[in-house]
């Protein structure tokens, strides 16, 4: 079973982004380790290297249900998209 998120902060517009209307998602692969939390993340699908920024802070700040296989935790890798909208 793949890892859920239980807490999922909504990252921050910088200034620059808003002042420029830059809209759409990042694409961020990350890996969830069996205690819940993100052990790593990278940016696979950039929109603005702010909002990159503000996406892969708000992922490493997230809590999630951790993975199981056979009814154990596990850590999984796994790649979620951050919507940016004005």
């Amino acid at each position: 079973v793949k890892p859920s998120p239980l807490e999922l902060p909504q990252p921050e517009y910088t200034e620059s982004a808003r002042a420029a209307g830059v809209v759409g998602k990042v694409r961020v692969q990350l890996t969830v380790a069996v205690d819940g939390s993100v052990a790593s993340a990278k940016v696979v699908s950039p929109l603005d290297p702010g909002l990159d920024e503000a996406a892969l802070a708000a992922v490493k700040s997230a809590r999630f249900a951790p993975g199981t296989r056979c009814g154990k935790p596990v850590a999984a890798t796994l790649t979620i998209g951050i919507k940016f909208s004005l």
